[in-house]
């Protein structure tokens, strides 16, 4: 049966009861705001399949995906929330035009592009709030807001009556625009502002066996934990040796109730019964080589997420140590990293460092204990401990604790349950960020110390390690030293093969400036050569290798292509600078020397900063600055008879630090000059012992933009200011002219070449007795 149609109004066509197209603008807010969302979704869900959460990952992306989802529309319920509530108010006040506009503008679309600026930007806007956990990487921000305008572009081009060439122009620009993206995301950045060393540069040879090569001995491997280890089998059922649990809870009882839920689920255990878990590489010795006791080397990762384990990532060094005759452990912490929605914070470090103590005291029962591999092959007086970013914060703390008493671990242990023979400290890119009681940092009295760091870390960014650097003394190491090496090239991660090139996490790891890295294996190489030759000096007082630290030029061809710079200071030290006092030159001594500055512009002793300006490095240096045309000097001058009263001799060495300043120009050649108490001078040229090192810029990520976003850094200059140690043998100066005898010496002069305008920072200035 057929309807009669109804009669229209005369005064209304068919026309206008005909849907309307929705206005253009419209459609590209709905549209970009879809996109915006479907781009959240998605990328939520890749950042799933990043981490290993226990679940499978598509179950884990579903839920990110969900909870990216559950974020836009948040904001949606936000938007419609605001518009009932000012569509409300405006009627009260009979305000018509905002009334019109509430109905114009839909709240959907504008409540999930909030939405979505919450979640990229939430972190940035409340850094201590929830949004934290929600931490978005940049190239994912990158990537939902290209997802917005390629939808929106899509359904422009898309409209009716929109002309093909039009149409065409419209789906171009976003395909465009993305692949251009794609294309500088993947290209690696730039190097031409790498510095090197000049052509003229000289590399004496150092007349050692090479640290870096495998060594003799045959490389045994096993491994020790619970024996009940769920989610690590090397540790579970398939381990070697059994080891007890110990409960740390009374130093970090862990993280809130639904953590510490999820951390039990997980682990299979939690902070009242931590594994001691690791792998070993050991020696066996053959014919003439010895078969032990030999030196045992701890080696513990750092922060890093934590069902990523990171303690494979040493079987490079451990296997090289253990043929160099060490026994080698990678220490299982991975417990006590944080995955995307927990961290300790810092907190957990006097855990971190009472574990590594833990271990040692299981070594000293195997030691003693008959029965075992380890049965009386472990020298316990002669141990190193090898840090990594929080690990190499860590291992300071372990060798303090060692000694000192410190709350909260005094709670559950002493000094007394201690007192291993800890020699050594490596410490590789530390954190320093953990503050005992009264804010009270490591000091490390008895060890040497090593710090190992990489001028491209975009991680630990700032040269924390510098602080420890330099609070490490020597006055209860009678013979003993410390040292820096300052790989310019390397990055944070490479000294981990698990970690490799990934600074900021899988994503915005793409975004850094990966273009003047060394390879994992040069990095590596570099890492096996300055270890063994610090642990060959500290455990096998093998003295010599610390030379290293002093020239690292000498070892070249041991070592990748990239600029080191080192310090090395040891003990005993004679000090004549004046830099730990007063800025006013003349206003101190040290040693009874005085200093002078003669044609300088600025002469000033100052605290050296990191690189962001803020962050101090815990020491002062002398910066010295001159015009171009001037002749300048800076002179110390002895007290009479201070040379022979400290014994100097042509075994001794003239030593000293020094840097360019950045932003200054690179200094030319520096003279050193001695005089002796009857006025006769002896000049040598500086690059006659080593080359003069240029100042070290890094530029960390490929664009200024990036500077300060997610984690990103921020206000930092691209160079940090590293000293370099420069060892001077006063028997060079007697076989330039064999009247020079060390024992007159009276003044030391540093001068510049004054033809061109400079500026150096100089410090620790002072003698080598030698061997007497």
């Amino acid at each position: 049966m057929s309807v009669p149609a109804i009669p229209l109004p005369d005064n209304v066509t068919p026309a206008a009861v005909a849907p309307q197209r929705p206005s253009t603008w419209l459609i590209a807010l709905r549209s970009f705001a879809n996109g915006l969302m479907a781009g959240a979704i998605v990328v939520s869900a890749l950042m799933g399949l990043e981490f290993d959460f226990g679940l499978p990952r598509l179950v884990s992306a579903a839920v990110l995906g969900f909870l990216g989802f559950a974020i836009v529309f948040a904001g949606e319920g936000i938007a419609i929330l605001v518009w009932k509530v000012l569509g409300g108010l405006f009627r009260l006040l009979h305000f018509g035009w905002g009334r019109q506009v509430l109905q114009t503008v839909p709240p959907v679309p504008i409540g999930r592009i909030l939405g979505v600026f919450l979640y990229i930007a939430g972190d940035m806007l409340w850094p201590d709030s929830f949004f934290q956990s929600l931490n978005l990487p940049v190239t994912g921000e990158i990537a939902i807001v290209l997802t917005g305008f390629a939808v929106m572009m899509v359904a422009l081009a898309r409209l009716d009556g929109r002309a093909r060439l039009a149409q065409i122009a419209l789906l171009a620009i976003p395909a465009l625009l993305i692949l251009a993206v794609a294309a500088w995301v993947i290209q690696p950045g730039f190097d031409g502002y790498v510095a090197r060393l000049p052509d003229t540069a000289v590399t004496p040879a150092l007349s050692l066996d090479n640290p870096g090569q495998p060594g003799p001995y045959a490389v045994h491997t096993l491994t020790y934990g619970s024996g009940v280890d769920g989610r690590r089998p090397e540790f579970g059922a398939a381990a070697d040796l059994i080891t007890p649990a110990v409960d740390g809870s009374a130093i970090f009882a862990g993280y809130s109730n639904p953590v510490n839920a999820f951390f039990r689920w997980y682990w299979g255990f939690d902070f009242t019964q931590l594994p001691l878990n690791g792998t070993v590489w050991y020696p066996e010795g053959g014919g003439p080589l010895s078969e032990g006791p030999f030196p045992l080397v701890l080696i513990v990762h750092g922060n890093h997420p934590m069902s990523d384990f990171s303690d494979p990532g040493y079987a490079y060094l451990g296997e090289h140590l253990a043929g160099q005759g060490y026994i080698a452990v990678s220490v299982d912490q991975n417990f006590t990293n944080g995955l995307v929605f927990f961290d300790g914070k810092f907190e957990e470090m006097p855990l971190r460092a009472w574990l590594l103590l833990k271990h040692l005291a299981q070594w000293q029962s195997w030691h003693e204990t008959p029965g075992n591999p380890f049965t009386g092959k472990v020298d316990m007086e002669h141990i190193a401990l090898i840090g990594h970013s929080r690990g190499g914060e860590a291992v300071a703390w372990a060798e303090y604790l060692n000694r000192q008493p410190m709350a909260p671990v005094s709670a559950v242990s002493t000094p007394a349950d201690f007192g291993f023979g800890i020699r050594g400290v490596v410490s590789i890119a530390p954190s320093d960020a953990y503050g005992g009681p009264g804010d009270r940092k490591p000091t490390l009295d008895e060890a040497n110390y090593l710090l190992l760091a990489g001028g491209h870390d975009s991680d630990t960014f700032l040269l924390y390690g510098q602080r420890q650097y330099n609070r490490a003394r020597l006055d209860d190491n009678p013979g003993g030293f410390k040292a820096l090496a300052y790989v310019y090239r390397a990055n944070h991660g490479q000294f981990n093969s698990v970690w490799g090139v990934e600074d900021r996490g899988f994503y915005n790891s793409w975004l850094l400036n990966r273009a003047p890295l060394l390879t994992a294996e040069e990095q590596q190489q570099a890492a096996k050569v300055l270890i063994t030759s610090f642990l060959n000096a500290a455990l096998k007082d093998e003295n010599g290798y610390r030379a290293v630290f002093a020239n690292p030029s000498t070892t070249a061809v041991w070592l990748p292509d990239t600029l080191i710079a080192t310090q090395l200071q040891e003990e005993p030290f004679i000090r004549v600078d004046t830099n730990e006092g007063s800025a006013n030159l003349a206003a101190t001594d040290v040693n009874g020397a005085k200093a002078a500055a003669q044609d300088m512009t600025f002469a000033r002793v100052e605290a050296l900063k990191l690189r962001d300006g803020q962050g101090v490095q815990g020491n002062k240096a002398l910066h010295l600055a001159w015009d171009a045309g001037s002749q300048p000097m800076y002179e110390i001058t002895l007290p009479a008879d201070r040379a022979a009263a400290w014994g100097l001799t042509p075994e001794s060495a003239l030593t000293f630090a020094l840097a360019g300043v950045p932003g200054e120009p690179v200094v030319g050649e520096v003279m050193v000059e001695l005089e002796t108490a009857v006025g006769e001078t002896f000049r040598l040229p500086l690059s006659d012992f080593a080359p003069l090192m240029p100042t070290l810029p890094a530029h960390l990520v490929k664009a200024a933009w990036l500077y300060g976003l997610n984690g990103f850094p921020d206000n930092i200059t691209p160079e940090e200011v590293v000293l370099q140690t420069y060892t001077l043998p006063l028997a060079a100066f007697q076989a330039a002219n064999p009247a020079f005898q060390p024992d007159q010496l009276r003044a030391i002069r540093f001068l510049f070449d004054g033809r061109a305008a400079g500026a150096v920072y100089l410090d620790e200035v002072g003698f080598d007795p030698g061997q007497p």
